[in-house]
């Protein structure tokens, strides 16, 4: 119930349809959301609705896929069953996407930790990284 309530109630993209045209759902229709949720179901997951979305101060846009408001129930799902588990075994000087933690705390993790005597901090951009890899290629692994 939290999963549905979170993505047809409170996410910001609430009111965007995946390919399934469905959007915000009604009182009504939560319920029968949550009682089809299933993981490992059998259900293969549905595509996703393809947007092109502009970059911030450019003129270069950026895929986005959106995806059925089942399949982003069912993720939260996962999320919700997965997530306290590994964030207790986390590395504790870790904050890149962890759950109430931000660059802020990084900075201020490494203010902590070099402001008495000389360190290296490294700093890896690996923004286009994931852009580059051949995906056709891992579907020779499996």
């Amino acid at each position: 119930m939290i999963a549905v309530r979170q993505v047809t109630q409170q996410n910001q993209g609430k009111k965007t349809a995946g390919v399934d045209g469905v959007v915000a759902l009604k009182p009504s229709e939560r319920q029968p959301l949550v009682r089809q949720l299933k993981v490992n179901d059998g259900k293969k997951v549905k595509p996703t609705r393809r947007v092109w979305i502009p970059k911030p101060g450019r003129d270069e846009k950026r895929p986005l896929g959106i995806p059925t408001m089942y399949d982003r129930a069912l993720q939260g799902l996962v999320k919700t069953a997965l997530e306290p588990e590994w964030e207790a075994v986390f590395e504790a000087n870790s904050y890149g996407f962890r759950p109430g933690r931000g660059c802020h705390d990084a900075i201020g993790a490494i203010y902590l930790s070099i402001n008495k005597k000389p360190k290296w901090v490294l700093d890896a951009d690996i923004a286009k990284c994931f852009d580059k890899i051949d995906h056709r290629a891992q579907n020779r692994f499996h």
